[in-house]
């Protein structure tokens, strides 16, 4: 298995020059499968040093601003009466895949009820054009703001795709590096036009692969590709400390950047990660999304905004996220913990094969030290992966996906790993987390069962008492031997914030106070 791996790296990371200046999306890799490896000199990764994860302390910086994201009223001050406002900034595509992505955000599960989106994808609208603060698009956007009963002032999410369709060069670096400047300037202006804008998304293109040979030239490949390493490269100056993006304090200059995801497929092969952007989900001009491309898209970006551990913060005020990185490597379906696996044990880096039926359908690498690796979401079906370090070391397990979702067998903690010679293809001998009778443990908040997450957040499956209190410290409610009861937080308590602490049977206080809020939101 080790030698097999090295052999596919090696394919991977193939030297720089078989992939210069190619207009074959075959010959241009990935930024996230590249990863160390180098295109044309240039390390690959989404964030610097070839990883595809923000550096520790730039992911502090994005988890604290997340967190602080709360409802504003029109004149931009903090008010719990007021509105998050996220805006979609961007051409046809994002207009195309805004307007899916305004039909399905209301529905994710637990979104803050002040979260208001506004569409601001405007067809032929290129950098360009909305670099003018001034221009005509700026000014429908602003009556949309308007009619969705936003002020400017209360917009703090953005995402933005963008391309220059007037500076057709496919040189790189060159293409890179003047859509970071113009990248720079745009998130400039955002901050100008919204002054509490927080964070600003980029996902980069999907491939234009699919375009007729007779084209348009301004879209074709590799323009498309570069558009990724422009985003890169606008990223990781902001990163290493451009005044230009800085974002803290109030004389910012820009919100904080980040992927949110990353689009960019070689035509209809999947990446490593199992990401794919087919010909079938764009019309006949090989650019635009068809009604089931602009699902997909829209999909995409809500799935990657509720299991990053940035954006759930500010979607549903999910539970927040250590400040520092976990004690164990996570391989991860979408936020569930499928395994943990501690850093002490693992030599270099890993790589994790996601197989059904035998086949293996992704692989992905990571450094051993990171946070996790995270499967997207996934067809129904039993599932097996297999993750390998570069010394010894290997583990398996197995998972079944039923409506799109993970379920766990009956007599199985679902925090426990299975190996796979323990697999039973017995559909019937697995129940859904969320999916758990009245007289069987749970502990429901915000409508989802946590019972997993807090028996690892407690150390196992032990006695433990949890005390709710109001935040001027009245007890409104004591769950005693919580791991082993049917809990549902939302029916006893009423909506609002609480501080939420543990107790062990000596009396004594469990620490887990950097994987719960210090305010506990109830909706």
């Amino acid at each position: 298995m080790k030698q097999a791996w090295k052999w596919t790296l090696s394919l991977l990371f193939m030297p720089a020059a078989l992939m210069a200046q190619s207009t074959d999306v075959n010959e241009l890799p990935p930024l996230d499968e590249l990863g160390e490896g180098k295109f044309m000199g240039y390390t690959g990764g989404l964030y610097p040093e070839g990883r595809n994860i923000m550096p520790a302390g730039f992911f502090i910086e994005a988890v604290n601003i997340s967190r602080s994201i709360q409802p504003l009223n029109k004149q931009g001050s903090p008010d719990p009466n007021g509105q998050i406002g996220v805006v979609a900034i961007g051409a046809s595509t994002v207009a195309m895949f805004g307007d899916a992505l305004g039909k399905m955000i209301y529905d994710v599960p637990g979104i803050r009820p002040e979260i208001v989106y506004v569409n601001g994808g405007i067809g032929g609208q290129d950098l360009n054009k909305i670099h003018d603060p001034m221009a005509r698009y700026w000014l429908e956007v602003d009556k949309r703001v308007q009619l969705a009963g936003l002020t400017n002032e209360q917009v703090q999410v953005a995402w933005m795709q963008e391309d220059d369709l007037r500076n057709t060069t496919a040189k790189f670096p060159d293409r890179a590096d003047m859509l970071a400047d113009a990248f720079t300037y745009a998130a400039q202006q955002l901050k100008i036009r919204y002054p509490n804008l927080q964070l600003l998304y980029f996902t980069g293109r999907h491939t234009t692969e699919y375009m007729p040979a007779d084209a348009k030239v301004k879209h074709m490949e590799p323009r498309a590709y570069l558009n990724g390493w422009g985003t890169k490269f606008v990223i990781e100056r902001q990163i290493n400390g451009d005044p230009e993006l800085s974002f803290k304090g109030p004389d910012a200059k820009a919100p904080l950047l980040l992927w949110g995801p990353y689009f960019w497929t070689q035509g209809e092969k999947p990446r490593a990660d199992g990401y794919t952007f087919t010909k079938d989900l764009v019309n006949a001009d090989g650019v635009h999304p068809n009604a089931s491309g602009e699902v997909k898209v829209a999909r995409d970006i809500l799935d990657f905004w509720q299991q990053d551990p940035v954006s759930v913060q500010w979607l549903t005020g999910g539970e927040a996220v250590a400040d520092e990185p976990s004690s164990g490597f996570l391989v991860k379906y979408l936020n569930d913990v499928l395994a943990e696996i501690p850093h002490s044990r693992l030599s270099g880096d890993v790589l994790l094969l996601l197989l059904k039926d035998a086949e293996v359908r992704m692989k992905s690498s990571a450094n051993g030290q990171d946070g996790y690796i995270s499967f997207p979401r996934l067809d129904d079906g039993m599932y097996t992966w297999v993750l390998v370090d570069q010394g010894d070391f290997i583990q398996r397990g197995d998972f079944l996906i039923k409506d799109g979702q993970r379920v766990f067998r009956k007599e199985e903690s679902p925090e426990k790993d299975t190996s796979v010679d323990e697999v039973r293809d017995d559909r019937s001998a697995y129940v859904s987390k969320n999916d758990v009778p009245e007289d069987q443990p749970a502990w429901f908040l915000n409508g989802s069962n946590k019972l997993p997450k807090l028996i690892r957040l407690l150390g196992g499956d032990k006695w433990a008492k949890a005390v709710f209190t109001t935040p001027d410290g009245e007890v409104v409610l004591v769950v005693e031997d919580v791991l082993h009861k049917h809990t549902r937080v939302n029916d006893i308590l009423p909506p609002g914030n609480y501080i939420l602490k543990f107790y062990d049977e000596n009396g004594d206080q469990i620490n887990v106070d950097r994987e719960i809020p210090e305010y506990l939101r109830l909706k």
